[in-house]
C-alpha cells in the first residue's frame, strides 16, 4: 500500500482559489505526517526584452521577481495553513510551467502532484497543449488535477479499468498501480471503491457476413466476458459485485456519467502515453474526460516495465 507522504502543489498566484493546494490540506488532514511542497514557478515576460540591461542588472531583476514571489507565497499561502500541515514552499524562475513541473519532480522524492484545473477552451487541445494537458502526458508519478470542491469522508472512488487485452502485462499492471492508489485515498477518506470497464461497441468485420449473426450477440458477450472479468478482479481485492460495473459505450462518455451518476470524489485512469500530432488532434481520454467529470481526475502514466 502506498503513502503519499511527500506532495507537490503547483500554486498559480493569478488564482484567487487554490484547489490544489486545498486538496493537499485534504490529504495531510487525514495523513498527518504528510509533507507539502507549494511550488510556484515565476517568469516575467518583460525580461525578454531586457536587452540594454547588462548582466548584473538582469540578474537583479530576476532576484527582485523572485523575492517577491517568495513572500507572496510566505505570506498569502503558506503562513495561514502552516498549523494544519507541514507546508514549504519553493519558487523557481521558468518560463514554461509544465516544464517547470516535470523538472522538479525529477529532482524531488515526491509521492502525488496536485494541480488545479484550468479552463479549457474549444480550440485548446488542437492550437496548443494547456498546462495541465502536458502534465499528464509527462508526469512520472500519480498526477491529480484538483477542482473546487471537498471530499467528503465516505466518498466514492471510480477506478477506470482496461480489460480490452487481458493477456497484456503491462494492461495489468497499470489495472493494478490504479486499485492501488485508489485503496490509499479510499483508506484516507474511508471511502467506497468503485470499478468501472467502459466497453465500446466493436463490430469484427471478419464475421460480419456469417450468416445468422447479429451485431447484438457479439456485444452481448464481450459484455459478459468483461463483467465477468471485473468481478474477478473486483473479488481479488475484496471489491463487492455491487460494485463493480460494465457499461457499453465510450470512455470518454460513460465515466462522466458513472462518475455524476456515484457522486465520486475522484476518478482514476491510466494514461497510455500517446505523442505527437495523434495526441494533439484526437488527445487521450483522460484529457476529454478532464473537463467533463464534476470531480477529480488522478492520471497514472504507463511505467515502461524492464
Amino acid at each position: 500500500m502506498r503513502k503519499y507522504k511527500n506532495i507537490l502543489v503547483v500554486v498559480e498566484p493569478e488564482r484567487e482559489d487554490q484547489p490544489a493546494l486545498d486538496r493537499a490540506l485534504e490529504i495531510a488532514r487525514f495523513s498527518p505526517d504528510t509533507q507539502i511542497t507549494a511550488f510556484l514557478a515565476v517568469y516575467d515576460f518583460s525580461y525578454d526584452i531586457t536587452t540594454l540591461l547588462n548582466i548584473d542588472e538582469q540578474t537583479e531583476m530576476r532576484r527582485g521577481i523572485l523575492e517577491i514571489s517568495e513572500k507572496w507565497l510566505e505570506n498569502e499561502l503558506i503562513s495561514k495553513h502552516s498549523e494544519n500541515a507541514a507546508i514549504s514552499g519553493k519558487v523557481v524562475w521558468y518560463r514554461s510551467l509544465p516544464e517547470a513541473i516535470t523538472k522538479e519532480i525529477k529532482k524531488g522524492s515526491y509521492d502525488l502532484v496536485i494541480k488545479s484545473a484550468d479552463s479549457h477552451g474549444l480550440m485548446d487541445g488542437v492550437i496548443f497543449t494547456p498546462a495541465d494537458w502536458q502534465l499528464l502526458r509527462s508526469a512520472e508519478i500519480p498526477a491529480l488535477i484538483a477542482k473546487n470542491h471537498p471530499w467528503p469522508e465516505g466518498s466514492s472512488i471510480l477506478v477506470a479499468l482496461n480489460l480490452a487485452d487481458s493477456a497484456d502485462s503491462d494492461t495489468r499492471f497499470m489495472n493494478l498501480r490504479l486499485l492501488r492508489n485508489a485503496q490509499e485515498l479510499a483508506r484516507l477518506i474511508h471511502g467506497e471503491i468503485h470499478l468501472l470497464n467502459a466497453a465500446p461497441p466493436l463490430m469484427p468485420v471478419a464475421i460480419v457476413e456469417i450468416p445468422g449473426f447479429t451485431p447484438d450477440i457479439y456485444s452481448e458477450a464481450v459484455i459478459k466476458h468483461n463483467r465477468e472479468q471485473i468481478r474477478a478482479f473486483g473479488a481479488r481485492h475484496r471489491i463487492p459485485p455491487e460494485n463493480c460495473h460494465v457499461i457499453e459505450g465510450q470512455p470518454d462518455d460513460v465515466i462522466p456519467k458513472m462518475a455524476a451518476d456515484l457522486h465520486t470524489c475522484a476518478v482514476l485512469i491510466g494514461h497510455t502515453g500517446r505523442s505527437g500530432l495523434a495526441a494533439a488532434l484526437i488527445g487521450n481520454i483522460c484529457e476529454e474526460i478532464v473537463d467533463a467529470v464534476n470531480c477529480d481526475l488522478m492520471v497514472l502514466k504507463k511505467i515502461p516495465r524492464k
